[in-house]
């Protein structure tokens, strides 16, 4: 069934069908709640995330997507930081919450959202996103060797998405002298280094330096250059 799957997705050519298409491959598996969000860079933009979901409550939708929960959603957030599928519930022994993040998981339980599955799905360019699926009762979750399954899906859904949708890592637009500082950022050259290269005052390079750390949501150079080089920012 998976393998069908996977070759009805890379037949797809609409982002509505692949949509019905993996909503009809989870239910059959007993899944009653499929959400899958689709990051578009620093997750604290308003528009850096477009969220679909099905079997959720649309009161919990609409609150979710109108007060900009995934902002401060620990469950979508922690899935970017790990590779394997963990349930919902487990998130409180997982990570360290903020106030905010332990009123949010208040709010979802009271809201009936209930427990499922969460794993990341990654794209090109930086382009990766969420997958949550729920399930009605802790009896229905799936094996180990279905969740497996249930990735390598969502995985092939996710990149037919990118596919079908291409477009600029979240927008970002470096000038060419922050492409050209970045470059040199990557190669392991500090800022004096950098204004010695570029014949820039060590000021200059300074505050681009920052401009490039705000643009990408960044507070490191490591990480600047490592989504420089994800996002095809940095050219050989």
């Amino acid at each position: 069934m998976t393998h069908t799957a996977l070759e009805a997705i890379r037949a797809e050519t609409d982002t509505g069908a692949l949509w019905a298409l993996l909503l009809r491959y989870f239910h059959d598996w007993g899944i009653t709640k499929v959400s899958y969000h689709h990051f578009t860079g620093d997750v604290r933009a308003q528009d850096a995330v477009n969220v679909n979901a099905e079997g959720f409550s649309e009161e919990w939708v609409c609150h979710y997507v109108e007060q900009k929960l995934y902002t401060i959603d620990p469950i979508t957030e922690f899935a970017q930081s790990v590779t394997a599928p963990f349930r919902w519930s487990n998130i409180r022994n997982l990570v360290r919450l903020t106030v905010d993040q332990k009123r949010y998981l208040n709010d979802m339980r009271d809201a009936g959202v209930g427990d499922g599955l969460a794993f990341q799905v990654f794209g090109p360019g930086v382009r990766n996103g969420y997958v949550g699926l729920g399930v009605n009762a802790a009896g229905d979750f799936p094996s180990d060797a279905l969740v497996l399954d249930f990735q390598v899906v969502a995985q092939a859904g996710h990149i037919r998405y990118c596919e079908l949708n291409p477009t600029s890592f979240s927008g970002v637009d470096l000038s060419p002298r922050e492409r050209q500082i970045l470059r040199w950022i990557a190669r392991g050259k500090s800022n004096s280094s950098i204004a010695d290269i570029l014949l820039l005052s060590p000021h200059t390079v300074d505050t681009l330096v920052r401009r490039i750390f705000s643009k990408l949501g960044v507070t490191d150079r490591t990480t600047a250059a490592v989504k420089g080089i994800g996002a095809g920012l940095i050219l050989p």
